[in-house]
């Protein structure tokens, strides 16, 4: 029963930062400190449900991990990277205008071979990322052993490419550094979950509390890189049990209801959600102008953005069904895992 909870707590985890990640590409975005909240349970909790599904008895050689991790995630970037490549190619940029048609041809495809993907296909930096990031955190852990060290070590390496101005790596490595200390973190939580989620709400309480405080702060010393950084990190580790405590609680309670399988199912898909979100909010923001006679991605109501993220992800599993049916290997899933 305990593992059956905490695959839907996790599964619940997915779905808030899948949704989120959607919510920040419709526009505008809400404001100030709620905006900064939230942005600690979009990118940062991504990465720490990442970290907390990483085993490391699992892999016995390192070139069985690489195999896999090389299966689920640049199988999938590959495959959906050029496709999409295609489409903008023929397609795309001759519908956008000029400022599209004005692009070298070639600079998608540059960017592909680096992994810093913008034109395209801008989301899969996340998979780049997450790709060297578990690459990275293999060999850390199984040198390291500490995971202190390895998140102090990572944020030392991404401060020092802050002091010295170096950015836009290969393969995100510098955004790998950025958001490697949850990562870690993550794992640490996976070996004592019991005991390093408080179960007294005034602790919980008082980790919000603190959050909300450095999050103030971190707003007055935006200027200073460095300590905003480091502020940002601390703000992460705050959050990050009460927002897995949160989850557990509502999975504790849902987790034989009907919307779970919904919940799963999204996410196990994000990796699809990520790839086509921005092209399913251009088509709403189409059908709303021919339809509405308005751009309803210009608008200051937040609830039509929540709307539209809903309705966006809705649609990504549309085609996330198809491609689990059909065409499995574009997710680096065989049909038997489908």
């Amino acid at each position: 029963k305990q593992s059956t909870t905490r695959s839907v707590w996790i599964d619940l985890a997915k779905f808030i930062s899948i949704f989120l990640v959607v919510l920040f590409h419709t526009n505008p975005h809400l404001d100030g400190y709620i905006f900064d909240f939230l942005q600690l349970l979009r990118m940062p909790a991504f990465f720490l449900i990442a970290g907390l599904l990483f085993n490391m008895d699992k892999w016995d050689r390192f070139v069985d991990f690489l195999k896999h991790r090389f299966k689920r995630l640049i199988v999938p970037y590959c495959c959906f990277y050029l496709t999409f490549y295609l489409l903008w190619l023929f397609v795309g940029r001759r519908m956008v205008g000029e400022a599209e048609m004005a692009i070298d041809p070639l600079l998608p495809l540059w960017e592909f071979i680096i992994g810093r993907p913008n034109v395209v296909l801008g989301p899969y930096w996340f998979i780049t990322c997450l790709f060297i990031m578990q690459l990275l955190f293999y060999f850390m852990k199984k040198y390291l052993r500490s995971n202190w060290l390895i998140i102090a070590l990572s944020v030392v390496a991404y401060l020092f490419l802050l002091v010295f101005g170096i950015t836009d790596l290969p393969w995100c490595i510098d955004q790998a550094l950025q958001y490697m200390p949850f990562y870690a973190y993550a794992n640490i939580l996976r070996e004592y979950i019991n005991r390093s989620i408080p179960r007294k709400r005034w602790i919980l309480l008082l980790l919000a509390i603190l959050t909300i405080l450095l999050l103030l702060l971190n707003n007055l010393l935006t200027p200073v890189a460095l300590i905003h950084h480091l502020l940002y990190v601390v703000a992460g580790f705050c959050i990050m049990p009460v927002y897995i405590a949160f989850c557990k609680y509502v999975a504790a309670k849902t987790a034989t209801s009907s919307p779970y399988a919904v919940i799963r199912f999204v996410g196990d898909n994000n990796i699809v959600t990520l790839a086509l979100q921005n092209y399913i909010i251009g088509f709403i923001k189409i059908v709303g102008v021919a339809t509405l006679g308005l751009n309803v991605l210009t608008t200051e109501h937040y609830i039509i953005n929540v709307l539209i993220a809903f309705a966006t992800i809705v649609i990504a599993m549309g085609f996330a069904f198809l491609i689990n049916r059909y065409t499995p290997f574009l997710i680096g899933k065989s049909r038997r895992e489908t």
